[in-house]
């Protein structure tokens, strides 16, 4: 008994010690982020550049880039391969799209990240306004390593607001329900900054449209309910003319959708936000520790949030892009033969929208 638990234990030593031997450090690339684009070549169209950090026996760390045109993802991280002595593995990484294979549409791309053990569950995707490449490479004085600072930047995104929360399990999520379009945030890299320009939309796996970062906001309140959410905002008074800043926190609020199935030519969709917040902020001229002037800058975020709202809505029907899920509502109250007779993208482009704010501002003792 006594040899056949040493014979085990010797086993189990040379097991470890041989999947240890093939993963040193020293010879992993590490893929820190992935972009991809479309190339100039007919025969390989897909470009992919990787970024991994180089780490030398004597310690010394840098950045490291390969680039490498394809027929396929498969093939071309095979020729990604052959450029490097290391072994390419995934690891935390940021994929970035460029702008034009994401209007080309991203599904065949995506899908190889599920099938791919190597690449984590913490992956981000965002896409880039030009090439995924050229951000990678870019370089910028006041960011040492472009790859670590997207992944930092997105996840700072995804905690303070749910609409850019993006990774891979909720685009194929999305993709896949009929009732619900697909966002990836947008990234910019001109001049000597990496910016965030706004949120992605998609019809199907195709990048149609850029909403601005206050469409984004406006898109969050209009997705869900929102914990502990935050709004700036810009009032014209009526008297001066002038436009006076407010800023709401700690910001609760709930979210309600209507919907009258009983007209498919003229079926509509009531959205209700019931907002509760405090006044971080207020430039205006209102004493606010009076009622009167709080339930008329309540009236005036709420008329605020309805025109704002309506534009948006108007912008995603005029580009069939559906990110708020309002096919998902209506499929809900459906039953499954006539969801499926339903003409859904004609009848979304149609819809009328209505919209009911309902602003409660619970603190304003920090006003001016």
């Amino acid at each position: 008994m006594q040899i056949k638990i040493t014979v085990l234990i010797a086993l189990c030593c040379l097991f470890l010690t041989g999947c240890a031997a093939s993963n040193i450090i020293e010879d992993l690339g590490i893929l820190q982020s992935v972009a991809f684009d479309v190339s100039e070549s007919k025969e390989n169209p897909l470009k992919i550049t990787v970024l991994f950090p180089n780490v030398s026996k004597e310690g010394r760390y840098e950045t490291q880039t390969l680039t490498a045109n394809g027929k396929s993802t498969h093939d071309t991280f095979i020729k990604l391969q052959n450029l490097t002595n290391l072994k390419l593995v995934g690891g935390q990484s940021t994929i970035l799209f460029g702008e034009e294979l994401s209007k080309k549409g991203l599904i065949n791309v995506v899908k190889t990240f599920t099938r791919d053990p190597e690449f984590g569950t913490r992956v981000k995707f965002a896409i880039v306004e030009g090439k995924g490449e050229e951000l990678l490479k870019k370089k910028i004085p006041s960011i040492p390593d472009n790859a670590a600072y997207l992944y930092t930047f997105m996840e700072k995104l995804g905690n303070q607001n749910r609409i850019l929360n993006t990774d891979k399990y909720r685009f194929l999520r999305d993709y896949y329900d009929d009732g619900i379009d697909p966002v990836l945030p947008v990234f910019s890299y001109k001049g000597e900054n990496i910016e965030l320009k706004g949120l992605g939309t998609f019809k199907g796996d195709q990048y149609v449209t850029r909403l601005t970062l206050s469409e984004t906001l406006i898109l969050n309140f209009l997705s869900g309910d929102i914990k502990n959410g935050s709004l700036m905002i810009s009032i014209k008074d009526k008297e001066s003319g002038k436009n006076e800043q407010l800023f709401l926190s700690s910001i609760n609020s709930d979210n309600d959708k209507k919907v009258n199935t009983g007209k498919r030519k003229n079926m509509t969709v009531e959205v209700i936000l019931d907002l509760k917040g405090s006044v971080l902020e207020y430039t205006g001229t209102m004493d606010l520790s009076k009622e009167k002037y709080q339930r008329q800058l309540e009236k005036q975020v709420e008329n605020y949030l309805i025109t704002k709202s309506k534009k948006l809505l108007i912008k995603l029907q005029k580009f069939q892009t559906d990110p708020i899920g309002i096919g998902t509502v209506v499929r809900n109250l459906l039953s499954y033969e006539r969801w499926n007779k339903m003409k859904w993208n004609e009848i979304y482009s149609n819809l009328n929208f209505k919209v009911k704010v309902k602003v409660d501002l619970i603190n304003t003792g920090k006003s001016k």
